[in-house]
């Protein structure tokens, strides 16, 4: 009967709105929340209060779901979810509860979608940062969220709604996930479950694992991810045993271009208490295992095809909701707690017909792939008592110059991705220096008396730092205070050691679109001269004689450096868009083991060109003129082109006529405030976080005209009107494709 009147529910929620269709989200929208992602590193995820990572791209291009690097448009990660099973006490079926499932071909869309929050719950923000609106002294990262769910409602909180098959562990979830914008710990989010019994009865062989339905592509080549075709189809998979560790990669770039290049690790990083030791056959034992290196033994990895439930190799087909006594591979407790044979995880990274261990052909890679990590069992459960499990989720580029696609033969793609990897874990084991769960003696380095988690070194704190764009030149300009009185809590010092300047090629952003936060390249390295450690350039060529002020929101801030050097004569191209970086690095601590730190850099997106001129003889001109299509810095597309209108006063009204004197389009210039807003080439790259600046006396068009069409070949009048004094100016361009 609930399956048959589920159809009105559902007709009647999504018109009122409450519940999206195929929206995997149970849910009242007061209290649920997808709109929060972490954005502090360059690993941004949508992480919500119902057990769901990801958003289905139903944000998209707004909102990530899981984008890396930042601003590239590079997607790896539809949804996913957790899933936790155990066996109550006294029963002889485990249950298994799930924030999603891709069960697509269901009909029922809220089939499987068992973990919901209570009404009122809601996620709260802490930073360590000083400067952050959210700053905790609680906080543990950059960005941490914090939010609770739990898997006790069997109707939809708010109403009457049942969630279809759901028989309830009992559990409560809190999670917290912790994000750092450090160079070294950008490229990975962390994510701390605690899973509580609040129920009155003994859980027995709890299992807790990340279902997701990973998808690597560039959205800048793809578009909307939910209206391109073959967008699922061509991400492949992979396991690491010893690095407990799954990965998703774009296996071809099909049908759209090159591939993404990048990867999505996800990881087990620790539990505690450790899961229960196995006897031979994999029984588990009433101890638990000794170490984190042993936790790979309870650390389990399936995947299959999205949506599946047809003939054919088992393993590849969608776990059941219950457990299948006749198919080992079938039930979804199953899939939690034992692992897929070796040669079934190595065709999920391969293509074109590879033969599986039971001699059943996988084929091509299907429409899409999902897969499980999962860890367990844990000992018995009593009401009252939690467990933790703690994944890190982990953004890498591949290494080297070969094909994505020789991924499941050459590890070396993956060096990256294993380094990163590396940090993660680091950052989890903080002062358990020998992975046994416990603090041991000179392992507390901050002498508190407990074993503390997800520390990293700190580097110095960042710089203040402004710019100045000018004609064929920018400057930078950073303070002294913030970097140079940086106290490290681990060496005990304050062991500041230089700046380091960057700054992206020209091009750079046409060239690799969805690497420019990663283009830059050191220009400039400038640090004490009273050492052993570095070069001692010292800082008198970048020391001011006279510190430089600046007004940012309330604070005044006296900047004593500038870069480029006195006297130096870098220069910039004028219409070029160019990524600026200023870092602060300290000189290591050889005492600890650590190398030198450097903070993450300060940002700056500019373009330069001339400043505002109200100077009537100058004439308003417009380059390149005449304009060819696919200028040098043109990207590929018709809306990704550019001229820009130079010598403009501070204020102005810029009309494009035909020769018959039709107006093609109108441009509002306000210098103050301009940044390049509606012209695609720049508004493509506002998901980087860094507004454009410009000089002022300069404005961009996009070449098409007030009708959203492109200018055709011909040759075009145009009018400039000083908004403050009246004066008019004319000039002419021509257009050529």
């Amino acid at each position: 009967m609930l399956r048959r009147f589920i159809p009105l529910y559902l007709l009647l929620t999504v018109i009122l709105g409450i519940i999206p269709l195929f929206g995997q989200s149970l849910r009242k929208v007061t209290d649920d929340d997808d709109t929060k992602y972490t954005s502090i590193g360059n690993l941004n995820v949508t992480i919500t209060n119902f057990g769901q990572i990801g958003n289905r791209f139903k944000k998209w291009p707004t909102q990530p779901s899981l984008e890396y690097p930042k601003g590239s448009g590079i997607e790896h990660l539809s949804v996913g979810g957790i899933w936790v099973g155990g066996i109550l006490r006294n029963e002889t079926v485990a249950r298994v509860s799930t924030a999603g499932m891709d069960r697509a071909t269901t009909s029922n869309p809220l089939e499987g979608l068992e973990i919901t929050n209570n009404i009122g719950s809601v996620i709260s923000q802490r930073s360590t940062l000083l400067e952050s609106p959210y700053f905790d002294l609680n906080a543990v990262s950059h960005q941490d969220l914090v939010m609770d769910f739990t898997d006790k409602n069997d109707t939809l909180p708010g109403s009457t709604l049942a969630i279809p098959l759901h028989k309830p562990l009992g559990v409560n979830i809190h999670l917290e996930s912790y994000a750092w914008n450090y160079p070294f710990a950008d490229f990975f989010v962390i994510l701390n479950y605690t899973i509580k019994n609040v129920s009155t009865t003994i859980i027995d062989s709890l299992h807790f694992g990340l279902w997701n339905n990973g998808a690597v592509r560039n959205t800048k080549l793809t578009g909307n991810p939910s209206a391109a075709s073959q967008f699922f189809s061509h991400s492949a998979r992979g396991y690491v045993d010893s690095l407990r560790m799954s990965y998703v990669f774009d296996f071809d770039g099909a049908p759209y271009g090159p591939p993404a290049n990048s990867y999505l690790g996800i990881k087990v990083l620790g539990t505690t208490p450790f899961p229960l030791k196995k006897d031979s056959l994999g029984n588990a034992k009433t101890t638990e295992l000794d170490s984190i290196g042993d936790l790979a033994i309870d650390t389990y990895y399936n995947g299959w095809r999205f949506g599946s439930s047809g003939s054919g190799n088992s393993l590849y087909a969608f776990p059941d909701i219950e457990d299948n006594p006749g198919d080992p591979y079938r039930g979804r407790y199953q899939r939690l707690s034992r692992k897929m044979p070796k040669p079934n995880i190595e065709a999920l990274g391969r293509y074109n017909n590879i033969l599986t261990s039971d001699g059943v052909t996988f084929g091509e890679l299907p429409a899409s792939l999902s897969d499980l990590l999962s860890v367990g069992p844990f000992k018995s459960l009593a009401p009252g008592e939690s467990v933790q499990v703690v994944f890190a989720l982990i953004g890498a580029k591949k290494s080297g110059s070969s094909a994505a696609s020789l991924d499941y033969n050459t590890p070396q793609l993956r060096s990256r991705l294993y380094a990163n990897a590396a940090w993660a874990q680091q950052t989890y084991n903080g002062e358990d220096l020998n992975g046994n769960n416990r603090l041991d003696a000179g392992e507390d380095i901050n002498d508190n008396g407990k074993l503390d988690r997800f520390t990293l070194p700190q580097p110095p704190r960042q710089p203040r730092v402004f710019s100045v764009v000018q004609n064929q030149r920018v400057t930078l300009y950073w303070d002294s205070v913030r970097s140079e009185q940086s106290f490290d809590p681990i060496s005990r010092k304050y062991d500041f050691e230089g700046y380091r300047v960057y700054r992206s090629s020209p091009g750079a952003d046409i060239v690799s679109p969805e690497n420019f936060l990663l283009s830059m390249q050191m220009i400039g390295e400038f640090d004490r001269n009273d050492n052993a450690i570095g070069y001692n350039t010292g800082f008198a060529s970048i020391r001011l004689d006279t510190p430089k002020i600046f007004i940012s929101g309330t604070d005044t801030v006296l900047c004593r450096y500038q870069f480029p050097p006195k006297n130096d004569p870098i220069t910039n191209l004028n219409g070029w868009q160019y990524l600026y970086g200023v870092s602060a690095f300290d000189g290591g601590d050889s005492i600890n083991g650590l190398p030198s730190l450097e903070s993450a850099k300060i940002v700056k997106r500019v373009v330069p060109g001339v400043t505002p001129t109200s100077d009537k003889n100058t004439d308003v001109i417009v380059y390149p003129n005449p304009y060819y299509a696919k200028s040098a810095w043109d990207g590929s597309g018709e809306r990704s082109r550019k001229i820009y209108f130079r010598n403009l006063p501070a204020r102005a009204e810029i009309k494009i006529f035909t020769l018959t004197g039709d107006l093609v389009a109108q441009l509002d210039h306000t210098a103050s405030t301009y940044e390049g807003s509606g012209i695609k080439w720049f508004d493509d790259f506002k998901t980087i976080g860094v507004p454009a600046e410009f000089a002022g006396g300069e404005h961009a068009w996009d070449l098409i005209t007030k009708y959203d069409q492109a200018i055709a070949t011909g040759l075009y009048l145009f009018t400039v009107k000083n908004l403050d004094n009246n004066d008019i100016k004319r000039g002419k361009f021509a257009i050529i494709k």
